[in-house]
């Protein structure tokens, strides 16, 4: 593989730790979410970027195939995280506009993906000029975050909920779509460029901290959008 070159390496260091260190000063002084959740959350970083760098990752032909294992594990705790944990709610006490402008951060993930794919490192229907339109959720974040800071989150419920469900099928879209064409023996599709380079640090945080975090935002949102429409109703049938 040719090298990743400086500005996407730079970026794909960057932006993870900028995006879990404003999740991480959220928890800390917008909910009472313990602080072990920063602690697990940057050792998984820390980890998988250490794999990634070690080669481990890239060797495709090795079993088990670890980039599924990771990001279905990663999955699996941000799910338990976000929507069955006892601190679940806690992350639902952080505004909703931060929530959701928040997602923003997909903007900049976007714009890393197109270079990629001009400078030939990923093919191009993983990008906003093929079948990943995932670059639309953050920009309606910016927006609705505005709106939902202006207007208040009450009379906005069904459309923050309408919006987060529409990000999790783009993310859950790219995100099946990348797995499905890492160069394993199994690989199942085949785009013009396999998805090789998410083996390679530090584009390994796209699938282990970033589309994690897209997706624990989503689930945080949509929980207290049912939360406030359980809390109307209630007030509703006491009055």
């Amino acid at each position: 593989m040719p090298p990743i070159p400086i500005d996407i390496t730079i970026g794909f260091i960057l932006l993870p730790l900028v995006v879990l260190t404003t999740f991480s000063f959220l928890l800390v002084t917008r909910s009472r979410s313990p602080i072990w959740i920063v602690a697990v959350m940057a050792g998984w970083a820390i980890f998988t970027g250490a794999m990634a760098f070690s080669g481990i990752l890239a060797k495709f032909t090795s079993f088990p195939p670890w980039i599924p294992l990771l990001v279905l594990a990663q999955l699996a705790f941000v799910f338990w995280l976000g929507w069955a944990s006892p601190w679940s709610k806690s992350l639902a006490e952080i505004p909703q506009y931060i929530l959701v402008g928040l997602q923003c951060f997909r903007i900049p993930v976007e714009l890393l993906l197109a270079t990629l794919a001009t400078r030939r490192l990923l093919a191009i229907e993983m990008t906003y000029y093929g079948r990943n339109f995932d670059v639309l959720e953050g920009i309606t974040a910016v927006a609705l975050a505005i709106w939902l800071k202006r207007c208040g989150e009450n009379s906005l419920r069904h459309v923050v909920l309408v919006w987060n469900l529409t990000g999790l099928s783009l993310v859950t879209v790219v995100l099946v779509h990348g797995l499905l064409s890492v160069p394993y023996p199994s690989q199942l599709l085949h785009l013009s460029v396999p998805t090789f380079i998410i083996a390679h640090f530090p584009v390994v945080w796209l699938l282990t901290v970033l589309v994690p975090m897209a997706y624990l935002l989503h689930l945080v949102s949509i929980k207290r959008c049912l939360a406030k429409a359980l809390a109307s109703s209630k007030t509703g049938q006491d009055s």
